[in-house]
C-alpha cells in the first residue's frame, strides 16, 4: 500500500505543478503581451503626433499670415493643404477674434463613432496651434486640426491578436519546460527525502538515501539527514542509559524529585541544615554537600535572622506559612525567594525543625522593578505626550491665527501671545529683518523678560544667522551673540527663520538658570524649532497674500489700479455717496488714435503713451479720487464729491494743455497725445454701477463722434436737471 500511496501523491503533485506552471505561463504571456501591445500603441500614437507636428510646423507661417491679413482665400488654401494629410479629418482656421476664416471636413470623419474600440479610445484627436505674427510674437489666431484614429487602430488591431497568441504560447512552452526540469531535478528528490522522514528507519541501520552521492544542495540535504539520524540514534542510547540510572536512584530521592524545580531546605530546631537539594544549593551559590550541616543564619543579615526565627520557629500549630524572604548568597549578592514553611514534629509531638519549599523570586523581583521603572517611564512619557499635545494644540492655534491675520502687526501680536503660553516660565522674542534696511533687525514681539533683547540690532550680530542654523549659548560656554546681554540671560537659543534661502528674522528663546526655570532641553529645542517653522510659514504666506493681492489689483504697466479693483470700488463708493448725499462723477478717458501709435512707432512707444497718460491723470485728480486702467487704451476716473460740471472744468484744463507726457521716459512724444473723455454723474445719470458705466460710455462715444479730443457729459435721467453743455478743446 505504501508504494501506491507514494505514486498517488507524486501524481497529484505533478498535476498540481503542471497546473501552476501553466497558469504562470499564461499570466506571464498575457502580461508580456499587454506590455508589448501598450508599447506598440504608444509608439503608433507618437509617430502620428510627430507627423502632425511636422505638418503644423509647415503650415504655421502661411496660416499666421492668412489670420493676420484676414485673408479667407489664403486660409482656405491652408485648410485644404492640411486636409490632404491622410489622418486629418477636420481643419478650422480662426482669427484672434474667434471668427472662422476657413474650415474643412472629410465625409468619413464619423465613420468610427460606432466601433467597439471607441468605448476605450476617443475616435478623434485634436491639435491646436496658436498662431503668432510679427517680431513681437503677437497672437493672430488659432489652427485646429482634428485627426481620426480609426485607420491606425484598425491596423493595430489586425496584428495584436497574432502577437498575443504567439506570446502566450511561447510563455507556456518555456514555463512547462522549466516546470519539467524543476520537477525532475528538485521536487522528486525532495519527495523521496520527505517520504524517508515520514516512514522512519526500517531498522537500526537503514539503507542510505539514493540522493546521498549527489554533488549539489539535494545531496547536502540527504547527507545532513543521514547525520541527523545517526545523532538521533546516539542520543536515544544516551537517554535510555540516563533513564536507567534515574530509575535506580528514584527511591532514595523521591521527596526531592517530587519537588523538582524548587529548592527544598530542611533545618532542625537550631537552624542547622539537615537536608537540601541541589536546586536550593544553587540558589545560595554553593553545593548540596557543602550546605549540609551549615546554619541557615549564615545566609542572612540581622534583620533576616529575626524574620527567619519568627517564620521557621514561631509556628505554634500545624499548617504552612508563605513569605517572601531575602537571603545573602555566598558571593555576597542577594537572593529573593518565596518560602513556604511547615513544622516538622516528632511522633511524641515535639518540634523537630522545619521544612521549607523555596522558589527563586529574584528574577520576578527584577521584572517587578523593571515594570515599576517602566511604569514610571510610561507615566513620564504620558506626561510628555500630554505636554506635546498641549504644545501641538497651541501650535495649531498659532497656525490658524496666522492664516487669519490680515496684517503683520496682527501676526506679531498673535506670535507674542502664543509664545508667552508655549514657553511659560521663560523668555523669548522675535526680530524681523527690516524692509528698508536688510542689515538691521527690529524686535517685533517678546515675552518674559522685558529687556531680554535690544529693540534693534545688526544682522551680523547673531551667530545663528552666520551659521545658517540654531545656535545655543550659555553663561559658562559657547559663543555669545552681540545682541545678548551677558549675565541677564541664562541659556539662549537663536533660531534663524529662512524661507527659500531668504532670511525673515530670528526667533530667540531663553531661560533663567538662576531662577530655577526649566533648562533648554531637547523637547524645548524641538518646540522652538516647530514654533519657528509655523512662524516663518505664516509670515511668508501673509506676505505672499499681500503681494498677490497687490499684483491682482494693479496694472503692471502703468502702476494704476486695474479693472478688478475699480469694479470693487465703484459700487462701494456709489452706495456711500448715495447715503451721504454727495455727488459722484465717473470719467471714461480714451486715448485718441492709440492704434496709430502702436502700428507706426511700435509697442514700446504705445507703452510710453499709456504710462504718460496714466501719469497725467494721477497728477490731475485728488488724493481721495481713483484712477485706473480699465483695459487697452481706456482709463476710468472715479471722482468722489465732484459734480459733472466740476469734473468737466477740471478735465477741460487738462485738455487745454495740449500735449501730454513730454519729457517722460526720455525723449518727448513724436506726435501730440490727445484723449477723449465721457462724464457721467450720480444720481443724475444713474444710481447703479452698470447704469453709470453705460452712461459714461455713451458720452464717450458721443464725444468721439464729434471729432475726439473733447469732453461729453452724459444726459441726465432726471427731468429736473439739465445736462451740462459739451466742451471741445
Amino acid at each position: 500500500m505504501r508504494p501506491i500511496r507514494r505514486s498517488r501523491a507524486e501524481g497529484r503533485l505533478a498535476i498540481r505543478q503542471a497546473v501552476i506552471v501553466a497558469l504562470i505561463g499564461l499570466v506571464l504571456g498575457l502580461a508580456f503581451s499587454a506590455l508589448q501591445v501598450s508599447r506598440d500603441y504608444k509608439a503608433s500614437e507618437e509617430d502620428e503626433r510627430r507627423d502632425i507636428e511636422q505638418m503644423l510646423a509647415v503650415t504655421r507661417e502661411p496660416a499666421a499670415q492668412a489670420a493676420y491679413h484676414l485673408n479667407a482665400q489664403a486660409a482656405a488654401v491652408v485648410v485644404q493643404g492640411a486636409l490632404s494629410f491622410a489622418p486629418v479629418r477636420e481643419v478650422v482656421l480662426r482669427n484672434d477674434f474667434g471668427e472662422t476664416l476657413a474650415d474643412g471636413h472629410k465625409d468619413k470623419g464619423t465613420a468610427d463613432a460606432g466601433a467597439w474600440w471607441t468605448r476605450y479610445v476617443p475616435p478623434n484627436q485634436e491639435y491646436r496651434l496658436p498662431l503668432t505674427y510679427g517680431p513681437t510674437g503677437k497672437r493672430v489666431g488659432e489652427l485646429l486640426v482634428v485627426t481620426g484614429r480609426g485607420p491606425r487602430v484598425e491596423r493595430f488591431l489586425q496584428n495584436v491578436w497574432r502577437d498575443v497568441v504567439l506570446s502566450v504560447v511561447s510563455s507556456l512552452v518555456v514555463a512547462l519546460a522549466l516546470g519539467v526540469w524543476f520537477y525532475a531535478s528538485l521536487t522528486r528528490p525532495l519527495m523521496a527525502i520527505a517520504q524517508r522522514i515520514r516512514d522512519g528507519s526500517a531498522g537500526d541501520e537503514p539503507a542510505a538515501i539514493a540522493e546521498f552521492d549527489r554533488a549539489d544542495e539535494i545531496g547536502e540535504i540527504a547527507a545532513a539527514f543521514e547525520r541527523y539520524e545517526q545523532e538521533a540514534r546516539e542520543r536515544t542510547r544516551n537517554i535510555e542509559a540516563a533513564a536507567a540510572a534515574l530509575a535506580a536512584s528514584e527511591l532514595r530521592h523521591r521527596r526531592i524529585v517530587e519537588t523538582a524545580g524548587e529548592g527544598v531546605w530542611q533545618v532542625d530546631q537550631q537552624g542547622t541544615t539537615t537536608l537540601a537539594n541541589e536546586a536550593m544549593a544553587q540558589m545560595l551559590g554553593t553545593t548540596a554537600a557543602a550546605l549540609h550541616g551549615r546554619s541557615m543564619f549564615d545566609f542572612m543579615d540581622e534583620d533576616g535572622r529575626r524574620t527567619a526565627t519568627e517564620l521557621f520557629f514561631g509556628l505554634r500549630s500545624g499548617g504552612s506559612v508563605r513569605h517572601e524572604f531575602r537571603f545573602v548568597r555566598t558571593d555576597g549578592s542577594e537572593l529573593w525567594a518565596e518560602v513556604s514553611t511547615c513544622l516538622i514534629t516528632e511522633p511524641d509531638g515535639r518540634h523537630a525543625g522545619a521544612l521549607a519549599m523555596v522558589t527563586n523570586a529574584t528574577e520576578r523581583r527584577r521584572r517587578d522593578d523593571e515594570l515599576r521603572a517602566s511604569n514610571a517611564q510610561l507615566r513620564a512619557m504620558v506626561g510628555d505626550l500630554e505636554r506635546h499635545k498641549q504644545d501641538m494644540a497651541q501650535i495649531s492655534e498659532l497656525n490658524e491665527l496666522l492664516q487669519s491675520a490680515r496684517t503683520e502687526a496682527e501676526a506679531f501680536e498673535v506670535i507674542r501671545a502664543v509664545g508667552s503660553r508655549l514657553f511659560a516660565g521663560g523668555s523669548g522674542a522675535l526680530s524681523m529683518v527690516g524692509r528698508g534696511d536688510a542689515n538691521e533687525m527690529t524686535r517685533v514681539g517678546e515675552w518674559g523678560t522685558p529687556t531680554m533683547l535690544p529693540p534693534r540690532c545688526e544682522r551680523e550680530s547673531c551667530w545663528a544667522i552666520r551659521r545658517g542654523g540654531p545656535h545655543l549659548q550659555s553663561p559658562g560656554h559657547g559663543l555669545h551673540c552681540a545682541h545678548d546681554s551677558v549675565g541677564e540671560i541664562g541659556r539662549l537659543l537663536c533660531t534663524p527663520l529662512y524661507v527659500e534661502g531668504q532670511l525673515l528674522g530670528v526667533l530667540q528663546v531663553a531661560d533663567d538658570v538662576a531662577a530655577g526655570n526649566e533648562p533648554l532641553d531637547d523637547a524645548l529645542r524641538r518646540r522652538a524649532e516647530l514654533f519657528g517653522e509655523v512662524i516663518k510659514l505664516g509670515l511668508s504666506n501673509l506676505r505672499l497674500r499681500d503681494s498677490l493681492r497687490e499684483q491682482a489689483l494693479h496694472d503692471a504697466l502703468t502702476g494704476l489700479p486695474n479693472r478688478r479693483l475699480f469694479d470693487e470700488a465703484l459700487p462701494r463708493e456709489l452706495a456711500r455717496c448715495t447715503r451721504s448725499g454727495q455727488a459722484l462723477t465717473l470719467a471714461v478717458v480714451d486715448i485718441d488714435h492709440f492704434k496709430h501709435f502702436n502700428d507706426t512707432y511700435g509697442h514700446d512707444m504705445g507703452d510710453r503713451v499709456l504710462r504718460a497718460v496714466a501719469s497725467t491723470l494721477m497728477r490731475s485728480i485728488r488724493s481721495g479720487d481713483l484712477a485706473c486702467r480699465y483695459g487697452g487704451d481706456e482709463f476710468l476716473c472715479l471722482l468722489v464729491g465732484t459734480t459733472a460740471a466740476e469734473a468737466q472744468a477740471r478735465f477741460s484744463e487738462l485738455l487745454a494743455q495740449g500735449r501730454v507726457g513730454d519729457g517722460l521716459g526720455g525723449d518727448a512724444m513724436p506726435e501730440p497725445v490727445t484723449f477723449t473723455i465721457g462724464l457721467a454723474s450720480a444720481p443724475e445719470s444713474g444710481t447703479e454701477a452698470k447704469a453709470l458705466l453705460r452712461a459714461a460710455d455713451a458720452a464717450l462715444y458721443a464725444a468721439k463722434a464729434r471729432g475726439r479730443h473733447c469732453i461729453e457729459v452724459a444726459a441726465s435721467q432726471r427731468p429736473d436737471v439739465k445736462p451740462a453743455p459739451a466742451t471741445v478743446t
